[in-house]
């Protein structure tokens, strides 16, 4: 798999997780306390996801930039 494949699927799932970010802060009501409880560990959860992938896509983009310039460097 080539690391603009990994990128891509990542990018995704970021979408994917902002949607749900979304989902939980502005359009779900919470009744009571459990509701509220409820709500606030699955922001965390999904806050806690959409960093680690944010980190990998961060990540895997340093890679590719550095490949991109190594065979850069090696065709002078």
């Amino acid at each position: 798999m080539e690391v603009n494949e990994k990128i891509l699927k990542l990018k995704v799932r970021e979408q994917e997780l902002q949607k749900e970010l979304t989902y939980w802060k502005e359009e779900f009501k919470p009744s009571g306390n459990m509701g509220k409880w409820y709500r606030q560990v699955r922001l965390d959860k999904v806050t806690e996801k959409l960093k680690g992938v944010q980190e990998k896509i961060h990540f895997h983009d340093s890679i590719y930039l550095s490949n991109e310039i190594y065979k850069e460097w090696n065709k002078e």
